[in-house]
């Protein structure tokens, strides 16, 4: 599998909620780097990942991954949408970069600046 694969699969995971599959992708020193927190281990990566909220259902739709070595940007938006007609209800520009190990993820950063975060990974 190559690191745009895996930074797909680890996504589609996250997208899907499903700790099994999420778990697949994980090791214990994995950890989420978020605006506000570090969730770290699998534990703390489910319990983020599975986090909802009413009637709307958050979703990563990501149109550019970008590979440097171990490390993968991902570019495209993060959505909001409606759990039951799935439409996009809201949707902001998003950045990912996820940092591999293998065939396990070691870091995911989320960055709400695109351009910055293309700087600085291309930099």
């Amino acid at each position: 599998m190559t690191a745009a694969e895996l930074a797909a699969e680890v996504v589609e995971a996250i997208n899907s909620r499903d700790p099994a599959r999420l778990a697949g992708v994980l090791g214990e020193d994995s950890e989420v780097v978020t605006g506000r927190n570090v969730h770290s281990g699998p534990a703390a990566i489910s319990a983020w990942a599975g986090k909802e909220y009413d009637h709307l259902v958050k979703r990563y739709a990501i149109a550019e991954y970008r590979v440097s070595g171990d490390s993968v940007l991902a570019l495209g938006a993060v959505q909001y949408a409606w759990a039951e007609s799935g439409d996009v209800a809201d949707s902001s520009p998003i950045a990912i970069t996820l940092e591999l190990d293998g065939d396990r993820l070691r870091r995911l950063r989320l960055q709400d600046d695109p351009a910055a975060a293309l700087a600085a990974f291309e930099g």
